[in-house]
């Protein structure tokens, strides 16, 4: 071999990296009641990149909700760091939009066009009632809303004030779009329609969604990667990277294996079998 050979043709070109969006390190959160102080999350880690479609996973009382919190700047943590694009999260900020579960979210006195037009005006992102209105007709198309525009909140579906949420948020094209279990109070019939809505969303414009679900078939159809959470305090069981299965493979042999498989993890607390047992 000719160690002498140093040409650019002999060397390899560097790999670029893609810097996280979002960088949890070390994450404890708590929060107060009247007799205890209750610690949510302890020592969590986890990144975002863009274009993910990251899902928080675990029992109900295992801290996502309140991770997202966190994310979003309502909570501080007492231990570790959070980081959106390498900046320290101290408040919330129009780079981060929440969509919660409630149907309540809208402003009911404000048409589905107010609402969003509300939030680009107020949040910064448009400088005129013009341009407002133009970005908000267009997230009401991408929802399937064109024909209610001029309607009121209390007049809408509770899928479809789900939507406008939906829209209002991606309209303000934050850097991460935090979603709370946001088709939890829908029928089995509406909650299917919105998740292939939201991924058709996610087809058309690649946007980061840090998504909080305790459904475990939810998390494997919307997540592209999926954290999961052991139950309270909330510490990182497992991160995996979901097997780009959809509504079409429910039922099928290998989406019931990674259920179980997730599901293990979350409530036996400890390693599966078929990892562990040696081969015989």
């Amino acid at each position: 071999m000719n160690d002498t050979a140093t040409g650019t043709a002999g060397v390899s070109p560097a790999v670029p990296t893609v810097e996280p969006i979002l960088d949890v390190s070390g994450v404890t959160l708590q929060y107060k009641t009247k007799e205890h102080l209750i610690t949510a999350t302890y020592r969590v880690d986890f990144q975002v990149f863009p274009s993910d479609r990251f899902v928080l996973l675990g029992p109900s009382g295992c801290g996502k909700s309140t991770l997202l919190k966190g994310v979003a700047g309502y909570m501080q943590p007492v231990e570790g760091a959070m980081k959106l694009k390498g900046r320290e999260i101290t408040e919330p900020g129009p780079d981060r939009v929440m969509v919660f579960q409630e149907f309540d979210q809208l402003l009911p006195w404000k048409t589905v066009k107010q609402n969003i037009t509300f939030a680009l005006m107020n949040g910064g992102k448009c400088s005129s009632k013009q341009e407002a209105d133009d970005v908000a007709m267009e997230y009401i198309s991408k929802v399937k809303l064109e024909r209610f525009e001029d309607t009121y909140p209390h007049m809408l579906s509770g899928g479809m004030k789900q939507r406008v949420a939906i829209a209002r948020g991606m309209a303000m094209e934050p850097d991460i779009l935090l979603m709370d279990e946001p088709f939890a109070a829908l029928d089995a019939l509406t909650r299917r329609q919105m998740q292939e809505e939201l991924l058709q969303l996610w087809d058309d414009t690649k946007f980061t969604v840090l998504f909080v679900t305790h459904s475990i078939e939810e998390a494997v159809i919307i997540g592209s990667r999926i954290l999961i959470l052991s139950p309270h305090p909330g510490q990182v069981k497992a991160e995996l990277n979901a097997h780009q299965l959809g509504h079409s493979d429910v039922g099928d042999a290998e989406f019931a294996q990674l259920q179980e498989k997730i599901h293990a993890m979350i409530f036996a607390d400890r390693v599966l079998e078929d990892e562990t047992l040696p081969n015989v």
